[in-house]
């Protein structure tokens, strides 16, 4: 995540991109010290997952935000997103936190990107592709997932009439949201025939929201959210759907 991590402070003014390192470095001891409380108890250990939490949450900020309210939304998203599960998490951390601080503390900044102050970031979203390859290099990438996500954000976009229907993938968060977050073993279903369907809700449920309400943040959070809770009725309708291993 180290590319579009760099591009977000390259787009920042200097006050805001000292902020997004420092907010990303608190998400780490947060983070890491809620794994600590959980993991001491039940004996197990911790990696790198809070690492990875920390990036995608500071990467995933729109902007200068609340200092207090991002504090509260890292331990939401840490403490109900992974901990309180046995250190496995059935959402992505981040995504949690962030829905929580969005509807918690809408004042704090975290709504501070609209559909008209996302353009077209062709940077961004290739600066995601390094990290896309090394996922699907380790298996730990639901490409079916990301397919469909672009295949269900491009065709819904078409079909409520924006003429910049094409330009959705390439628009704000979209792409970090769907490599690093909705297609990661956490969010992702087990069969490939319901991973497509995930995507295509997931990049569905971006577009509508985006064009439904254009003052709604970025939509990829709560798309993704969304789509997560969808994944276990999406696993048990293709339960009977052939493997072949």
């Amino acid at each position: 995540m180290a590319p579009p991590l760099l591009v977000c402070l390259w787009h920042d003014d200097a006050e805001a991109a000292v902020q997004r390192l420092l907010l990303s470095a608190l998400a780490l001891v947060i983070a890491d010290a809620w794994a600590s409380i959980f993991a001491r108890p039940a004996h197990r250990r911790w990696g790198w997952s809070s690492a990875v939490f920390a990036v995608t949450f500071g990467m995933l900020l729109p902007g200068p935000v609340a200092w207090g309210a991002a504090a509260v939304a890292v331990s939401f998203g840490a403490v109900f997103g992974r901990e309180v599960f046995g250190g496995r998490p059935v959402l992505p951390p981040a995504v949690v936190g962030l829905a929580f601080a969005v509807f918690s503390f809408p004042e704090g900044g975290f709504e501070a990107r609209g559909l008209d102050t996302l353009p077209p970031d062709v940077l961004f979203a290739s600066s995601c592709l390094p990290g896309a390859a090394l996922l699907l290099w380790r298996s730990s990438l639901a490409w079916p997932v990301a397919v469909g996500a672009v295949a269900g954000a491009a065709t819904t976009g078409l079909l409520m009439g924006d003429p910049a229907w094409w330009q959705h993938p390439g628009l704000g968060t979209f792409a970090a949201g769907v490599v690093f977050l909705a297609s990661a073993p956490e969010s992702a279903v087990a069969r490939r025939g319901a991973q497509v369907l995930h995507g295509i809700l997931v990049g569905a449920l971006i577009v509508v929201l985006r064009l439904a309400d254009p003052n709604h943040p970025d939509g990829v959070v709560f798309a993704t959210l969304l789509g997560g809770l969808f994944a276990p009725l999406l696993n048990r309708a293709f339960w009977w759907w052939p493997r072949h291993d």
